[in-house]
């Protein structure tokens, strides 16, 4: 960006931003996975090199529940490390263990690491899964707890599968032939999670059941060739989860659990940039805001939307907020503007999020209260 644009976003931070954090990884990474409230998993995803796995301690500031004033730790902190052969492109924590489990292109099986194995400060890899890797995608998974913790794991609909992690046993099947390439996946309970395909097809499944609970297909005519990303929020009634559905032509599709073929919100985003199917495309739910969804991928910024006012009517629709200091402040080796690999909401701060881009950058930050429509 021209030093007069960096300068004038700088100033403007000031009234758009409650707090605004700049850290430099060593690596780009396309994972931000929470580990308990005070630490976040960070992972390279090079597919020419050794990648390091990190569990990083992020700034007393940004975990503390009460005022703390000045705090003394101001910067990321390594608590845990690794290395992995392979790039990571997905990275999940075991809640309430000490047990990761990671999935990449160009291997056929999901790692799993434990973080302090031998040494306290190693995450070291411990165990494999089997997962059939497709042609056209690699392996996404997700983590379903209960008293043997689980994974769901698949590269496609028709070889997706829910796996004891301690013993690798296979213990469920979805049961559909589909050759769709797996985009999604998100465990709801201990019994049942969602499935979305790049072509828009989704799945519901019930591990005590041998066929799918409920299928749709998402129906965007201009987006017929498009694809497809999904994100899970559970509400108040138990009955139902609310989805929401990311095109890679900027449409969000907002569904729920009990049909999938029948949208309730619609609306229509203003990407500057195209998503790349098996780049970076994410779209995600405000764990404490209602209604409030976020999108990167197609650029240098993450979007934040609000969903309280969208009805069934295809319409472009304005963010509420957009981070744009990725592509304000950063500039990649190459001399490009860099593009946001990753984001991920704070578990309790409700306005505070994480971001990474691909030249390595890190942010968090918490936008100001006055710049928001969420409470009107």
């Amino acid at each position: 960006m021209e030093s007069d644009e960096c300068e004038q976003w700088m100033l403007e931070s000031i009234r758009l931003y409650k707090d605004l954090h700049d850290f430099e990884l060593q690596d780009p990474t396309r994972v931000i996975e929470w580990v308990g409230e005070k630490s976040i998993c960070v992972a390279g995803y090079d597919c020419a090199k050794t990648n390091e796995i990190l569990q990083l301690l992020v700034p007393q500031k940004l975990h503390t529940k009460e005022n703390q004033g000045l705090c003394p730790e101001r910067d990321l902190k390594v608590e845990h490390g690794g290395f992995s052969e392979h790039p990571v492109y997905s990275l999940k924590h075991i809640p309430e263990t000490s047990v990761l489990v990671t999935s990449g292109p160009a291997v056929g099986s999901v790692q799993v690491w434990r973080i302090g194995a031998e040494d306290k400060d190693v995450i070291k890899p411990v165990s494999t899964i089997h997962s059939e890797a497709g042609t056209e995608t690699w392996t996404k998974i997700a983590t379903i707890s209960s008293s043997a913790p689980c994974l769901i794991h698949g590269s496609q609909a028709g070889n997706t599968r829910v796996s004891e992690v301690e013993s690798a046993k296979q213990i469920y099947s979805l049961g559909v032939t589909s050759r769709d390439p797996v985009s999604t996946i998100s465990s709801l309970d201990s019994n049942t999670f969602f499935l979305c395909c790049s072509s828009g097809r989704q799945y519901m499944a019930d591990v005590r059941q041998p066929q799918p609970a409920g299928e749709g297909t998402l129906d965007v005519s201009s987006s017929s060739n498009g694809h497809w990303c999904a994100a899970v929020r559970s509400t108040k009634q138990e009955a139902r989860s609310a989805i929401a559905s990311l095109s890679s032509e900027g449409h969000i599709i907002v569904t729920d659990t009990r049909d999938l073929s029948t949208p309730v919100k619609y609306a229509r985003c203003r990407p500057s940039g195209p998503a790349s199917a098996e780049l970076f495309m994410c779209i995600s739910w405000a764990p404490v805001l209602e209604d409030t969804i976020s999108i990167s991928g197609f650029d240098g910024t993450v979007q934040i939307y609000s969903a309280k006012s969208w009805d069934a009517t295809m319409k472009e629709r304005d963010p509420l907020f957009a981070h744009k200091g990725h592509s304000v402040i950063g500039v990649c080796e190459d001399g490009s503007v860099p593009r946001v690999t990753a984001h991920s909401w704070h578990p309790w701060k409700e306005r505070t999020v994480l971001s990474a881009a691909t030249d390595g950058s890190l942010h968090v930050w918490d936008w100001s209260d006055s710049n928001s429509e969420l409470d009107s």
